[in-house]
Order: structure tokens, then sequence, then C-alpha cells
């Protein structure tokens, strides 16, 4: 039987499908037989979530109106369903998924792809298949072919599946029951609005609340300090005392003791050299990727995510969901053979300090799932 490569999106079945010779169906495309493949496959897609938890009135009646006395919603067990507009493509990977006996998970490698991946499988039917696991950091052609050729088991997916899932019905039984309750109990104050309550968004909209009122209450309370300009035979310098306090006389006073006066005559007793050695930033991991954006250019964390996305999906940058800051020498090795090829498409050369894979960058017991968002092997133009 030919082994079905599940993607999480069609732009990333694509992507997968770059790699060999294909031909191209209505919800999937046909892999040619090839040295990896040696009877061909099958590649299809999600598109995100095909699958989704049932809404609660489809556990219960009574949970179909709004209403303080069918609370708390809490089924026995949580049921999925094809989610609203999803079934055509649904009914392409399931019947493709029931005709195998090899499925290849080649979603996103993170939570929220093993979550995809299995949502999808489950719903589908399909029993007994074995199951491995593409994983890879790049969608370029070198590192698919790669990655198809060392595919791993799925018992750490399984693992990751477990832990999204968990987060999955802890967002359903928090948003189903807080934003009933919140919008009811408000309701009786006379306030009719729905008020959606979310497991990460009402902590994080309480934050946001909390500054802002800071903010509004704060008192700025002066403060003076001793500031004097120099003139020295170098040039003109400014210089200021170790000296700060909100009472203006108490800094007029410790003028006075020491007797300076606007044109006072300065003398340099003592002078000190220290050397300060400020090491070169590390790798970018998203976190860090964002924070940076975020301060040079005002840029949120969901549009740097989207932007590098894209970019990955372009096969230009690594996967982006990393919380890595570290790069193996293997990948070392292409950025530093390419650093010529960079110069010329930022049109800026400069010196290279060294070309010798440093600890500070390059790593391997410092990278497991991901390494850092780094440039891929494929070049763009400028």
């Amino acid at each position: 039987m030919k082994p079905v490569i599940l993607a999480e999106k069609p732009s990333q079945a694509k992507a997968y499908a770059d790699a060999f010779k294909v031909k191209r169906h209505e919800g999937y495309i046909e892999i040619n037989p090839c040295p990896i493949f040696p009877e061909g496959a099958y590649i299809t897609w999600g598109i995100g979530h095909l699958v989704e938890l049932k809404e609660p009135k489809a556990y219960d009646p009574k949970w179909n109106k709004w209403s303080l006395a069918s609370l708390p919603i809490l089924p026995d067990s949580y049921e999925f369903q094809v989610a609203k507009g999803k079934f055509k493509q649904f009914s392409v990977v399931k019947k493709l998924l029931k005709s195998t006996d090899t499925v290849i998970n080649a979603c996103d490698v993170d939570r929220e792809g093993s979550n995809i991946f299995y949502s999808i499988y489950n719903q589908s039917g399909a029993r007994g298949q074995l199951i491995k696991r593409l994983w890879i950091n790049s969608l370029e052609v070198d590192e698919v072919l790669k990655g198809f050729s060392n595919l791993q088991d799925n018992r750490k997916d399984l693992l990751l599946y477990d832990e999204a899932k968990a987060r999955q019905i802890s967002d359903w039984l928090v948003g189903m029951n807080g934003s009933r309750l919140y919008s009811l109990l408000l309701q009786q104050q006379g306030i009719k609005e729905v008020f959606p309550i979310g497991r990460v968004q009402s902590p994080t909209i309480f934050l946001i609340y909390q500054r802002q009122r800071e903010i509004e209450q704060f008192v700025s309370e002066p403060f003076y300090e001793i500031e004097a300009t120099f003139q020295a035979e170098t040039g003109e310098y400014k210089g200021k005392a170790k000296a700060k306090d909100s009472n203006r006389e108490k800094i007029r006073e410790l003028l006075s003791q020491h007797n300076i006066q606007p044109n006072s005559p300065g003398v340099i007793s003592s002078i000190e050299k220290v050397d300060k050695r400020i090491p070169p930033p590390q790798l970018h991991s998203l976190s860090t990727l964002q924070a940076t954006a975020n301060r040079l250019w005002k840029t949120s964390p969901a549009d740097v995510l989207k932007t590098m996305q894209g970019l990955y999906e372009k096969k230009l940058v690594s996967y982006p969901r990393t919380d890595a800051r570290h790069i193996t020498p293997n990948e070392f090795s292409y950025i530093a053979a390419q650093v010529s090829a960079y110069q010329q498409i930022i049109g800026h050369p400069f010196e290279v300090a060294s070309l010798a894979p440093k600890k500070r960058y390059v790593d391997s017991s410092k990278v497991q799932e991901h390494y850092a968002i780094i440039p891929t092997k494929k070049l763009p133009t400028p």
C-alpha cells in the first residue's frame, strides 16, 4: 500500500510535493515511485483544524439555553466533530487514511501540529496503521528529502498530543462555563452584552487593565540633580554628581558646602579605566525575535509570527516556533559558506570576525526538537 502523508495545510503539502515528481488531484497529491517511496505515496492535508470539540447542546439539550441553573457544563466525555465548511476535505483525508497501512504525520512539529494530526486521524475511524513522524526544521527540498528518509516513531508526538488535548479541553471548559456565567450575572445588573471569558485572554486583559490604571494614577514627583559642563584641553564634556534629592534646597546646600560656583575650576584627582566586554547577541528564538521587533519597530508578536511563518513556507528561514537559541555544526557550515552571498543580498559588505563555530551559537547539546531561527540554504533575491 502507498503510505499517506498528512500535512497541516495546503501550502505545507505543496512544499513537500516540490521535493518529488507528482500528479495533482482534488484534495491530495500523488508522489510517483522514487527511492524514498518505491511504490509512491499520497500527500493530503488539513485546513488547520478539520476537527473540533462539539458544542454543549450536542451533549445535552438543556445546555442549548443559557441559564445559571444549567451550569456547570461538564460532559462525562468529550466528543469531536468535523468543523463547519471543511467536510469535503475531511472526506478526502478520511478515505486515504483508511485505505493505507502507513500514515506519516507531516504537520507542524509542535504541540498544535500533533493535535491537528491526531484529531483528524482519530475522527477518520482509521485504526491499526503504522504511524511515523516527519521531524524537520526547514521546508527546503534537501531537508524534506532528508526528513522523509529518516522518519521517526510517534512516541514523543503522542505526548505532545496529550498535552495539546488537555489544553484544548481546558480552554473549552473555561470558555463555555465562564462566558455564560459572567454574561448572565452581568445581565442581572442590566448589562445586555455577551462577555467572552478565556483561559488566556481574560488574565491577559486584566494585566493590560492593571497597567493602564497604573499609568492613569501615576503622579510624577520632581527631583533635583547636579550637572555641569566642563571645558578641558581636548574639548567639552558633561558630568553629573552622584547626588539626587526631591528637596532643591538640599542640593543647593551641597553645592555651598563644597564652595562650587558656576565658573569654579575642576581638578581631576584620579582616573579609573575599566575594560568592559559585551558579547555579541545570541541567535533568535521566536520570543526573542518578537521582543526585538517590538522594541525596534513596535511590531506586534502576532505580526512577527505571521511574517516568519510566511518566510518559513517560502523556504527562506528555519522553523519559527522555537525556543532554542543555538544551532548544530550542520547549520553553521552552510551559513559560513554563504556569508558572501548574504552580504551581496543586503548590499553591506563587512569583515567577518571569525569563521570558527563558537559555543555561544553552535552547541548540539542545547538543540532539541528545533534550532534557532536562521536563514536556510535557499538564498532570496535582493
